[in-house]
């Protein structure tokens, strides 16, 4: 029995051994196959990473356009036409100006010549600033600004010679010896020639003294018809009227030295002669009174005439 047990146990092992049914099932010696995972997605560890934007679209914004400034609200020159008998001396009295500012602005010459029917520009007068600013001055005791002349922002008024000033020049010609030479009343004294710059123009008491801004020459009282004379040698550099049609000559001088003579009449002399000093360029124009103005500027600036007189 034992053997026979033994026998069938190794004839079944052998058969095993070469039966088909191993091959056909390898699992029975092979391990079971481990099932396959997906692979793992890494996910970034911040959501928060910047990504690069994309650059906008959208214009910037505008700036604003400046405004422009405003105005200035200064006062504009007047422009004045020239008639016929105007001087640069009369227009610059008749706007209250100085010569020498209008004729800077409008580029005229040493010899304050003008053509009939030209245009200029009157300067604009300061003492309108100077009011302006004085309207701005701060309440007294917060600084006073230093007040300033009456004739800088008015001028005066004309005040007429007193019977004293008029009777103290006669009482000073009559206390110096003169020359006779016919005249009715009192005769300024005659400077030495060899001292003075300039001559009399004409034997006469002054009537109207020198005043910068409010006459700027001297009147010289004497009969109509008196000879006038030429203060001192030099061109004669204009010969023109005032709107009154009252003759006016300019003698230029070296040094940039002008003479002025107005209320002259019967003129000897035409405009580029040459005069010596005591030539006889005219004579008194009448009036009531007869008188003689005289002028002598420097350059465009009036000067009191005595101290080329005297």
């Amino acid at each position: 029995m034992r053997a026979t047990t033994a026998c069938s146990l190794t004839t079944s092992c052998a058969t095993a051994r070469s039966s088909p049914c191993r091959a056909a099932s390898p699992s029975l010696r092979r391990p079971p196959a481990q099932p396959r995972l997906a692979p793992s997605v890494r996910l970034p560890r911040s959501t928060s990473r910047r990504w690069p934007r994309t650059p906008s679209t959208a214009r910037p914004p505008t700036p604003a356009r400046p405004q422009p400034a405003a105005a200035s609200s200064g006062v504009e020159p007047v422009r004045h036409q020239v008639k016929r008998g105007e001087t640069a001396y009369t227009i610059a009295r008749l706007y209250d100006v100085t010569p020498r500012a209008l004729a800077e602005w409008n580029g005229l010459g040493q010899d304050f010549s003008l053509r009939e029917g030209q245009y200029l520009l009157i300067p604009v007068v300061q003492r309108e600033e100077a009011s302006t600013a004085q309207d701005d001055t701060p309440a007294p005791g917060s600084g006073s600004p230093t007040p300033q002349p009456p004739s800088s922002s008015a001028p005066l008024p004309e005040d007429e010679p007193s019977a004293a000033s008029s009777a103290a020049a006669e009482a000073e010609a009559e206390s110096e010896p003169v020359a006779d030479i016919g005249q009715s009343q009192p005769a300024a004294p005659a400077p030495a020639a060899s001292n003075a710059a300039m001559a009399m123009p004409v034997s006469g008491a002054i009537i109207r003294e020198y005043s910068k801004g409010r006459n700027d020459g001297i009147d010289i009282s004497a009969d109509a018809g008196t000879p006038v004379k030429a203060a001192a040698s030099g061109t004669v550099a204009a010969i023109t009227k005032n709107t009154e049609n009252v003759q006016i000559l300019v003698i230029r001088h070296p040094d940039e030295v002008l003479s002025v003579y107005t209320h002259v009449d019967q003129l000897k002399v035409s405009k580029g002669d040459a005069v010596s000093r005591g030539q006889t360029i005219g004579a008194v124009r009448a009036g009531d009174p007869a008188f003689l103005h005289f002028e002598v500027r420097k350059g465009f600036e009036s000067v009191d005439p005595l101290g080329y007189l005297q």
